[in-house]
Order: structure tokens, then sequence, then C-alpha cells
């Protein structure tokens, strides 16, 4: 029987000046909150929530070359983070430690542009394995392989289902009445 390969990330100082920062950044001009972001950046290149963060303000300012840029960086990070020598990933990569959440969210993010982006055979990858190695599924990646497979865009999902920033209370029956007919739960083994 093979060794259950399990990712934890370590933990990083740099979080608490983050969320610090978040916690702020209502009252904080947006230059002050890029500036922050940068620096906590180069104080911990391998904490991605800060390049996440970065990402989003510079999609609302319609920078979206150079938010695609910031996204990239956090994927490559959050990939030589987690993968070993061979470029395997590893069995387990959990969101119930609050160490890895910051790598699961750039996947993740990486994940949604590329399906907006059209690219959906290189989304359903990413999604893939993280419903793989997380199969608690926190972030809800169930979803998304699901609407991919249903042939729903992002957006058309994100109108569906997002209010507020949270996903409404129908997801749950939509997927619970679809995700058989697509086989959600045995397709995620074939990479």
């Amino acid at each position: 029987m093979a060794e259950v390969r399990e990712f934890i990330d370590e933990d990083r100082p740099v979080m608490d000046k983050y969320y610090d920062l978040t916690v702020r950044n209502n009252s904080v001009k947006r230059s002050s909150v890029k500036k922050r972001l940068k620096q906590l950046i180069k104080e911990d290149p391998d904490f991605l929530d800060t390049y996440l963060s970065l990402y989003w303000i510079l999609l609302e300012e319609g920078k979206k070359e150079e938010a695609k840029k910031i996204l990239d960086e956090a994927y490559q990070r959050a990939l030589n983070l987690i993968t070993d020598k061979k470029g395997n990933w590893p069995d387990l990569l959990e969101w119930k430690w609050l160490e890895n959440r910051h790598i699961i969210r750039a996947l993740v993010n990486k994940g949604i542009s590329l399906w907006d982006e059209g690219k959906t055979e290189e989304a359903l990858k990413i999604f893939r394995k993280l419903l793989r190695m997380n199969p608690g599924d926190g972030p809800g990646v169930r979803y998304f392989i699901l609407a991919i497979r249903m042939g729903m865009s992002f957006e058309e999902f994100d109108k569906k289902f997002e209010e507020g920033g949270y996903w409404t209370s129908e997801i749950e029956e939509w997927f619970d009445a679809n995700c058989k007919l697509y086989d959600i739960w045995i397709f995620t083994s074939d990479f």
C-alpha cells in the first residue's frame, strides 16, 4: 500500500499582517492597499492571498493583463509549494488546515480564470485535482465541475448562484439533482 502524501503548509507570519490590512481595507486608499500588498509579497512571496487581493483590485481597475500576470505568479508559486520534484500533486491538500487555504484559493482562482476564458478542459484539470486532494471540498469546486460539465459559462454560473458574495441556497438542490447525471464523484480521477 502506497504512502499517502499530504501537504500542510507552514505557518506564515505575514498572514496576520494581511488580515489586519483586509480589515482596514475599506478605510484606506486603494493605492495604499496595493502598495502594502506588494510589500507583503516581498516579505513572503509564498503567502498567496496577497497576490489574490492584488489580482482582484487590478481587475476592478480594468488592468486585466497585469491582473493575469499576478494570478499566474500565485498559481505557479502554489504549484512550486505543493508538487514534488517530478511535478506530482500531493494526495491530500485539505481545506481544514488554515495553512493550506491560501494555496487552495490560488488554485481555485486560476481554475475560475481559465473557465472564464473558455479554457474549460484546463479548468477541469485543476478542479478535479482539487476535489481529489480535498474530498471535503470546503471551497465547493464540485459545483464548478458540474457547471462546466453542463456547459455553463462562469458568468452564467455566477449569475445563477452568487448573491452578495455568497452562493444561494438553491445551489445544493441544483447539485443534488444533477450530479448523478455526470458521475461527479467518479470522474475526478481521470486526469
